[in-house]
């Protein structure tokens, strides 16, 4: 039996952004990370408005049949994908759907000729680029979904291998002071030729010390980003060749 404070709902569909989309017993739409249209689940409301709510899911009592496992233990915790427990297929036609539903309700487009969605030759290992926040130790990571809170985590199955291999051995701190102040993120990307390129941004405009011993290029980028500074190197080249 569900405690007084969790609702048993059926989801209806997957909205832009990735959650679910469910309806409480008052009518109001309910959005829920992590669960998948057809579902019966259990959640906890975790914020209410006159129109909609936001929920938490707490069980899946009968689940889809586009669920899978997730390949990462570190799903649904860091923040860094939204469709790791949908079977690719699947994932094409909710992506598909979700194009379509967009385009009727904000472009006001009544019949949208939307074509279904090409399915790329890696379903995993695909990313080549990967934005990563520091925690307080100056280690590259994930932030926490609706939080500041970075993840550590030692593995990514979404990066590229190039991208993989190299960033869990970036350490962005001082040994006497701690983590460099005013680094905001670290972008990594990987080229055609699996060169990596660390982009370091940061609010302070004095670039920090940067010197690693890997087969890597770094540039710094200061406050404003790119619209207001030119990228300075600190290792390597300034740039990459990437594939479309």
């Amino acid at each position: 039996m569900p405690d007084p404070e969790t609702l048993d709902i059926d989801i209806l569909s997957l909205v832009y952004g990735g959650d679910a989309m469910g309806r409480l017993p008052d009518g109001r739409a309910v959005f829920v990370p992590y669960a998948l249209p057809g579902e019966r689940v259990r959640i906890r409301l975790v914020e209410q408005k006159k129109g909609f709510a936001r929920a938490r899911l707490v069980k899946v009592l009968q689940p889809a049949p586009e669920r899978i496992e997730p390949r990462c233990e570190n799903f649904a915790a860091c923040g860094g994908c939204h469709y790791m427990h949908i079977a690719y297929a699947a994932q094409l036609r909710y992506k598909t759907a979700i194009l379509s539903d967009q385009l009727q309700r904000i472009a006001g487009l009544e019949d949208p000729p939307v074509q279904p969605m090409a399915a790329s030759p890696k379903e995993w290992q695909y990313r080549n680029t990967v934005q990563f926040h520091l925690d307080r130790d100056g280690k590259p990571g994930y932030q926490e979904p609706g939080s500041h809170v970075v993840v550590p985590i030692q593995a990514c199955p979404l990066c590229e291998p190039a991208i993989d291999e190299i960033w869990p051995n970036l350490d962005f701190s001082d040994p006497e002071q701690g983590p460099v102040p005013g680094l905001e993120r670290i972008q990594l990307r990987a080229g055609a030729d699996e060169e990596i390129l660390v982009v370091i941004k940061s609010n302070d405009p004095t670039p920090p010390e940067f010197s690693v011993d890997l087969p890597i290029s770094a540039v710094f980028v200061g406050p404003g980003g790119f619209e207001e500074n030119e990228p300075l190197v600190l290792a390597g080249e300034d740039s990459l060749v990437m594939e479309a």
